[in-house]
């Protein structure tokens, strides 16, 4: 029996370069998709793609919004640092109560396109804001879990290095 069930996020707050961004509807996280080398050869029964650890291919991140407060510049063009803050409910099965779990999802991303969305009577007016990816890390209850730098060459995952090794394999 698992000791604990993620149920709710409870509520959310994203910042962009420092400030808070009102009306924030849904952010969408990154896919980190490892890049894959396809093994087939005389004797396998199937072919096998195998993951290339120490790389990761070109990541997105997306923020709809209903042009609140702030909302006009997450559409500038260039680099954003982005803080995606929420919490989520959390039920804890050995003592029988729900308890609470903050988690923050920082990206450092270059904007690339904004969809301008519908107009429709009685909605609102909102956009989608795209941004390539460059740094992204994520912190689960002051731990960092997740932290991949394309500048820097990263890929952490709950504190172990995958690129660490083949660098030094390089020396």
């Amino acid at each position: 029996m698992p000791s604990k069930v993620y149920v709710n996020v409870e509520r959310h707050r994203l910042l962009d370069n420092g400030l808070v961004c009102e009306d924030v509807t849904k952010i969408d996280l990154p896919t980190l998709k490892h890049s894959t080398t396809t093994v087939s050869a005389a004797g396998m029964a199937m072919d096998v793609d195998v993951p290339n650890n120490s790389h990761l291919e070109a990541a997105e991140f997306s923020v709809a919004h209903n042009n609140g407060v702030n909302c006009r510049y997450l559409s500038q063009p260039g680099k954003h640092s982005l803080e995606a803050r929420f919490v989520r409910q959390r039920y804890n099965v050995a003592l029988g109560e729900f308890e609470y779990e903050a988690v923050k999802c920082r990206v450092i991303g270059v904007h690339v396109e904004t969809q301008k969305g519908s107009i429709e009577t009685d909605n609102p007016f909102g956009s989608t804001e795209k941004y390539s990816v460059l740094h992204y890390e994520e912190e689960v209850g002051g731990e960092i879990t997740v932290k991949v730098d394309a500048t820097t060459g990263d890929i952490i995952y709950n504190g172990q290095s995958y690129t660490d090794e083949v660098e030094s394999l390089l020396n």
